[in-house]
């Protein structure tokens, strides 16, 4: 039997969806809607954002810490990278724009999950960008690598080996920011 998928909604027209919100059928789910028939959860989240995902794209960084349930908002801009090729030089989604900062990186085998048809990076990828990015290592950042982390007892041990075959500079800042979550763990 086929896994139901929770509606997409984001191709209705605004008088629609905002007639829908003010009688309680949907809620916000990031910068999209759910409807409330489907439990906030990674299928629900990502039904809410698959038109900017379509085909082509896949949730990753803090967005796809939002979809897993590490954070409590998506970002701004919502951090897409491409399945294929190199990122489009703009993002032509209409309403999109400026909302969408698309990449692109390569892939090693169990980087991307499939959630309700869309990809977004894995648990152990979106941890790893997350530690990776030269952004600062936010607290909401922070707190997201350590929920992942108390969700996958060897996500620790998988950020330390992909950091020893990173470049240097990129796996010494990771294993820097592992470090200093360990000290923070243990912090009175």
């Amino acid at each position: 039997m086929a896994t139901r998928q929770p509606p997409r909604v984001d191709h209705w027209p605004p008088a629609l969806r905002s007639a829908a919100v003010l009688s309680g059928t949907l809620v916000r789910s990031g910068p999209g809607y759910r409807a409330v028939s489907w439990p906030d959860g990674p299928r629900a989240r990502v039904a809410s954002i698959a038109g900017l995902l379509g085909e082509n794209f896949i949730a990753a960084e803090d967005t796809a810490a939002w979809v897993w349930g590490v954070r409590r908002s998506p970002g701004s801009p919502l951090q897409l990278l491409t399945r294929h090729g190199r990122a489009p030089a703009t993002f032509e989604l209409g309403d999109a724009r400026g909302l969408v900062r698309v990449s692109a990186y390569r892939f090693a085998p169990g980087d991307i999950d499939e959630v309700a048809g869309h990809g977004v990076t894995s648990p152990v990828r979106t941890a790893y960008d997350l530690l990776r990015s030269k952004a600062p290592l936010t607290v909401h950042r922070r707190v997201a690598c350590r929920l992942l982390s108390a969700q996958d007892p060897t996500l620790l041990g998988s950020l330390t080996a992909r950091a020893a075959g990173a470049s240097l500079s990129d796996g010494a800042r990771v294993r820097r920011r592992l470090r200093e979550l360990g000290q923070h763990a243990r912090a009175p």
